[in-house]
């Protein structure tokens, strides 16, 4: 079979950065899904949570959607945002219209069930009827898993809805799929009756391993069915690998770059310009981290301001968001900052803006770092912090 081009064009214009078509690794995170979709069955009196967090490109959303489309597990996927949990009729009507796209008899009973459980919820004995109502249609063993993107943003709104999931649940099994920024957890802890979550409820997310890139990378020239032998291949995995620096958003870029000369070379993978590849792949990385300062100010001085910060929360690794907070004081004052009349950013907002544009991130040792250390060294800042 012969190099398959439209393929590789397809991936050269796919703008979807977050489906990996090529899925690889990420066990941990997978087995940790697994184990709440189980615990939903046994405890279908309370929804289970999972909160997947992380810097900007760490694979958070093409995770999930992995995980909505494995067919093992019986689950009906529901993707929904902070609208549908505004009231609990809202949701209902979601995971019913979720239903009703199923084509299996389980999700066509569901969603006709659903669909009548609005004026149900309206109702004095709101909870218990519609639960009660729900739980005689739905297929024993089945569990509804609700996925929110871009979790940090839950507030106030969403807290009644997302309070009664926790403490009662809807009467059958249901898994509370969370994926946001590496201070997602913070915020959603913060909201009432929200902040005892279980220990195992957190799962934070970052690089992936070496073997993981190279697994996803040779994948996707087998799929291409490239002309190289397999020590070929290898190499040309090998190079995506480093390029990559193990981070999903990189890898994508990396790829991209490799199906962009496979189209030149004509599939030949000897006629791949490696140089080109990694120039490519530099290029794009750049972009990706000049992207993640502009437009805020955290580019001030040419983003000198946030170099210093990561420099100093890299050596200092603080612990708590005030002394990330005066450490972002601290460098705004030495730099001059605070006096100028054109740069009026509250040291509390500095520190807001590295966690929300993925520069900072909450790591699983509870403390701040750079989200990306190939980041660190576009800052101009080496391994060792210097």
């Amino acid at each position: 079979m012969g190099f398959n081009r439209a393929l590789a064009e397809e991936l050269v214009a796919d703008k979807d950065r977050d489906h990996a078509r090529f899925f690889a690794g990420r066990q941990y995170e997978i087995d940790r899904f697994a184990e709440a979709v189980a615990e939903s069955k046994r405890h279908p009196e309370e929804a289970v949570f999972r909160i997947y967090q992380g810097a900007p490109g760490c694979g958070k959303t093409s995770l999930a959607k992995h995980l909505g489309a494995k067919r093992s597990m019986p689950m009906l996927f529901v993707r929904v945002n902070t609208e549908h949990l505004h009231d609990a009729a809202t949701l209902m009507g979601r995971i019913g219209e979720a239903a009703l796209a199923e084509s299996s008899p389980v999700g066509k009973a569901l969603a006709r069930t659903v669909q009548t459980t609005g004026s149900i919820f309206r109702a004095k004995d709101e909870g218990r009827a519609a639960r009660n109502y729900i739980a005689g249609f739905v297929a024993k063993g089945k569990s509804i898993v609700l996925h929110l993107d871009e979790a940090q943003t839950v507030g106030r709104a969403e807290g009644p809805v997302l309070k009664k999931l926790h403490t009662t649940g809807i009467g059958v099994p249901c898994v509370v799929l969370m994926t946001g920024l590496s201070h997602t957890a913070g915020r959603v802890g913060s909201l009432d009756g929200l902040s005892r979550l279980s220990d195992n409820a957190i799962v934070n997310m970052g690089a992936m391993s070496e073997g993981e890139c190279g697994e996803s990378t040779s994948r996707m020239l087998t799929a291409l069915h490239v002309d190289g032998d397999p020590e070929e291949q290898g190499r040309m995995a090998k190079l995506v690998t480093v390029l990559s620096y193990g981070w999903p958003q990189h890898l994508h870029c990396a790829q991209v770059a490799m199906c962009r000369e496979l189209l030149r070379a004509d599939g030949v993978v000897k006629g791949v310009d490696a140089g080109r590849v990694r120039m490519e792949s530099d290029q794009r990385r750049e972009n990706y981290y000049r992207q993640r300062l502009s437009g805020t100010a955290l580019s001030a001085r040419g983003g000198t301001l946030a170099a210093a910060v990561v420099k100093r929360v890299m050596a200092e690794r603080p612990g708590d968001e005030v002394t990330l907070a005066d450490i972002c004081g601290e460098e705004t004052r030495r730099l001059g900052l605070d006096g100028n009349e054109n740069f009026k950013v509250a040291p509390v907002k500095v520190a807001s803006l590295l966690l929300e544009r993925g520069v900072l991130a909450f790591t699983p040792d509870h403390r701040y770092d750079v989200a990306i250390p190939s980041m660190a060294r576009w800052l101009g800042i080496s391994a060792d912090g210097s």
